[in-house]
C-alpha cells in the first residue's frame, strides 16, 4: 500500500501486487482504490536483489471507473529501491508518466509499505486515540483507521458507478454470492439490457453464469430491489476470464441503485 506524490503535492493511493521470478516481475497496480477514478493496470518489470533496485511500468488497463472514452491514461514508469526488512517490503523512488504514444504526462514520487505493516501501525494509532482523554468522543468516532484501511484493501462499487473492463476473451464466468452472511438482499441482473435474474437472493453458495460476448461492447447491470436485514444491499461479484484473470468487487447499494460493468474487446479510441 502506498501513495503517488505529484509535483503539486497532491496524493493518489497506489497498491501493487506482483510475483518475481528470476529477476523478472509481473503483476498489477491499483490506483485511486475505491475512488471515482480507480484503475487496475498490468505491470511488468525487473528486480535486482543484490542492488535492491526495482523497475516496473504499467503496460495495459484491466479496468477503470474513469470514462475510458474521454480520458488519456498516464502510465507509471517507476525506478527505485525495494528493501526487505524482517520479512516486510518497502518501496521508494521516482516515476515518470507516459501516455500510450510515449508522450510525457506527469512525474512524481512513489512510497509504499507492506499492507500488514500499514495495518499494524493503524491499529496501534487507533488504540492510542481510544485510550487518550485529550480527544473528545465525538472526534474519536470520526477517527476510524480500520475503515480507512478497508477502503484501500477491498474493491467496492457504489450506486451509479460504472466499471469499464477491457477483456479480449469472449467467454467469461460471472459469479455472484454473499461472502458474509445472507441477509435477504435481492437483486436484479441484466445483460445487454435483457433481464437474466429477477428477485435473485445472493447466498453463500456461488451462482455461476457462463457468458459469451459477441458484440464489441457489452454490459452487465446489477440493481438492488430491497434492503435485507443488514443494510446496505451487498453482493460479491467475480468475473473470470479463460486466461485465469479474475476481477472481483463488492456492490454496496441502496434500494433502486445499480452498478454497471461495461466490457470492451479493445481499448476505445479517445474522443477529442
Amino acid at each position: 500500500m502506498g501513495l503517488l506524490k505529484l509535483p503539486d503535492s497532491s496524493l493518489i493511493t497506489y497498491n501493487l501486487s506482483f510475483k518475481e521470478e528470476n529477476g523478472k516481475i509481473k503483476g498489477f497496480s491499483y490506483s485511486d482504490m475505491n475512488g471515482e477514478h480507480e484503475t487496475k493496470s498490468a505491470v511488468v518489470g525487473k528486480y535486482d536483489s543484490e542492488e535492491n533496485k526495482l523497475e516496473f511500468r504499467e503496460v495495459e488497463i484491466i479496468y477503470t471507473k474513469s470514462n475510458i472514452k474521454e480520458i488519456d491514461f498516464c502510465n507509471v514508469y517507476f525506478t527505485g529501491d525495494l528493501r526487505k526488512l524482517n520479512g516486510k517490503a518497502e518501496i521508494k523512488g521516482t516515476f515518470k508518466g507516459y501516455y500510450d504514444d510515449l508522450t510525457s504526462c506527469i512525474d512524481g514520487e512513489l512510497v509504499m509499505q507492506a499492507a500488514e505493516k500499514v495495518k499494524k501501525r493503524n491499529e496501534k494509532f487507533q488504540k492510542r486515540v481510544n485510550r487518550t482523554n485529550k480527544v473528545p468522543d465525538s472526534i474519536k468516532q470520526k477517527i476510524n483507521m480500520s475503515k480507512m484501511f478497508n477502503r484501500f484493501s477491498k474493491n467496492q462499487l457504489k450506486g451509479g458507478e460504472n466499471l469499464n473492463i477491457i477483456l479480449k476473451d469472449k467467454n467469461i464466468k460471472l459469479i455472484i454470492w454473499d461472502d458474509q452472511e445472507a441477509d435477504g438482499d435481492k437483486i436484479e441482473l441484466s445483460i445487454n439490457d435483457r433481464k437474466i435474474l429477477k428477485d435473485f437472493e445472493p447466498s453463500t453458495t456461488k451462482k455461476i453464469i457462463p457468458l459469451e460476448f459477441i458484440d464489441p461492447v457489452n454490459t452487465i447491470k446489477i440493481k438492488a430491489l430491497n434492503i435485507g436485514n443488514k443494510p446496505p444491499n451487498t453482493a460479491k461479484i467475480a468475473i473470470e476470464a479463460k486466461d485465469g484473470q479474475v476481477i472481483d468487487v463488492t456492490s454496496q447499494l441502496k434500494v433502486g441503485e445499480d452498478v454497471t460493468f461495461t466490457f470492451f474487446k479493445e481499448k476505445p479510441k479517445i474522443q477529442k
